[in-house]
């Protein structure tokens, strides 16, 4: 996609708290662990004309239609591989470029699981 202005790749392990009272000596250490692996992606196009990938994906967006999206870090060549839905937000600014922010989740509808790091 040559007019990705920004790109972002969020993983947020969810985490649930696993503290226990202790002997009541000495105030409890809070611990917790990990129960599930969040992810979210998120980039910005710009309106470009004639860029049939825009047009694509802000129809999957309004259809809840999910889509495939890999994403590669350049220097190791990892990242997201999945499916996602897609919420579209657009940007219509004062000065500037006219530009399409979308947020994907991910999903299992198309039977394909996320990979966060592959």
């Amino acid at each position: 996609m040559e007019s990705a202005t920004d790109l972002a790749y969020t993983i947020t392990p969810e985490k649930a708290k696993t503290t226990t009272r202790g002997t009541g000596a000495t105030p409890p250490l809070a611990t917790e662990r990990v129960v599930a692996i969040g992810m979210q992606i998120e980039f910005t196009l710009l309106n470009v004309s004639g860029e049939t990938h825009l047009a694509a994906l802000r129809a999957a967006a309004a259809a809840g239609t999910p889509v495939a999206i890999r994403m590669k870090d350049y220097s190791s060549g990892y990242g997201f591989d999945g499916d996602v839905t897609l919420d579209c937000k657009e940007g219509e600014p004062l000065n500037g470029e006219q530009t399409f922010a979308f947020t994907g989740t991910p999903t299992k509808e198309k039977g394909r699981s996320p990979q966060a790091y592959v």
